[in-house]
């Protein structure tokens, strides 16, 4: 388009129109002055639009950056509420475990207690009979029956004044053996009173119908505490195992929950971060194409500012020299019109033939 108005210009000269041509030329330099201001604000507007695009992408990115550590958190959390849930729910299984353990033992161990409570409550009735025996045919023997038990009576009296009930119990069923052997191979050491032998061995024989009897009562007694206090414990242990069965259950519950929130964390973790990618990348395109537009910006301001400077020239020259060398200023148009070299004239009279030389082979 400036080469044609160049064209313009010539043809207008060679047409002797010289009083148009400062016009046009005034045009030529106004209109790239024009463009080449319309240049520099539609870039200066569209730079400072795409570094503001590209400054909210950055800054879109950081806060993205920010969210995804929030969800990479929350993916951490949910594994790790994961892991506490399972190792409880573990913790609360092996407890039940024990319970039923320690239920299966306290009941190995009561079969045990009561066998043994009954064998013993069965040899002390068996003693008590033995004892009440013993006691009812010292009653009946006279003195001369009496005198028959000899070194053995004494023997027992002996024993019974140091040796414990426990140990007499166990002397009371050999004397009740030895009063059914022959008596008659037995011989007495001593005479002595026999009423107060025999009134000894009976409160002997009371003494250790007393102990026995509350021996009993006390084993009794001990049975009795010890299966209220199984009850108590195994009752306990239920109570105990229905608040862990209730537990378990909510616990295990609860960890379909956490698994399903982890796979969301996960799922949302992901989304977030190829938001930021995407973020990512735009800023890199935005940053691409502002570098781009400047490239074109200084490639098209350079042509503008060349143009601009040749109708400066051009236009300058013309109003200096086209004023008191109008017809040697035409010569030198139509010289370069027919393409005709001119030696004659000084290098500095050839400015604007040069100059528009120059543009049209640009061009």
């Amino acid at each position: 388009m400036k080469t044609l108005f160049l064209l313009l210009v010539i043809g207008v000269m060679c047409q002797n129109e010289v009083d148009t041509v400062e016009k046009l030329l005034a045009d030529l330099k106004g209109t790239s002055a024009v463009e080449l201001t319309a240049l520099n604000t539609d870039y200066t507007v569209s730079k400072n639009l795409k570094e503001n695009i590209i400054f909210n992408l950055g800054k879109a990115y950081q806060e993205q950056n920010f969210l995804c550590a929030s969800r990479d958190k929350s993916v951490s959390d949910r594994e790790s509420d994961i892991d506490k849930t399972n190792k409880y729910i573990a913790y609360l299984q092996k407890r039940l475990v024990d319970n039923s353990n320690r239920i299966q033992t306290l009941d190995a161990n009561r079969c045990t207690h009561s066998s043994n409570y009954i064998e013993r409550v069965k040899n002390d009735n068996m003693t008590l009979r033995l004892i009440i025996f013993l006691r009812n045919s010292l009653q009946n023997l006279d003195n001369n029956q009496l005198n028959r038990y000899g070194s053995y009576v004494e023997k027992f009296l002996t024993m019974y004044k140091s040796a414990k009930i426990s140990e007499l119990v166990e002397l009371a069923h050999e004397f009740a053996d030895t009063m059914f052997i022959d008596w008659n191979q037995v011989t007495p050491s001593s005479q002595g009173n026999l009423n107060t032998v025999k009134g000894q061995l009976i409160e002997m024989l009371n003494d250790m119908e007393r102990y026995i009897r509350e021996q009993i009562k006390n084993v009794q007694n001990l049975e009795i505490a010890t299966g209220v206090t199984l009850a108590d414990f195994k009752g306990a242990i239920d109570i105990e195992n229905e608040q862990i069965n209730y537990d378990l259950s909510s616990e295990q519950n609860n960890l379909i929950k956490l698994e399903e929130q982890l796979v969301q964390a996960r799922l949302a973790a992901v989304n977030c971060r190829e938001k930021g990618v995407a973020l990512q990348q735009q800023q890199q395109r935005a940053i691409e194409d502002l570098k781009n537009e400047e490239i074109q910006y200084n490639k098209n301001k350079a042509r503008l500012q060349e143009e601009l400077n040749l109708f400066t020239d051009v236009y300058r020259i013309y109003s200096t020299q086209v004023g008191t060398s109008e017809d040697k200023f035409k010569q030198r148009v139509d010289d370069y019109v027919n393409d005709r070299k001119v030696d004659s004239y000084e290098r500095s009279q050839y400015t604007l033939s040069d100059a528009v030389r120059k543009q049209v082979q640009n061009e």
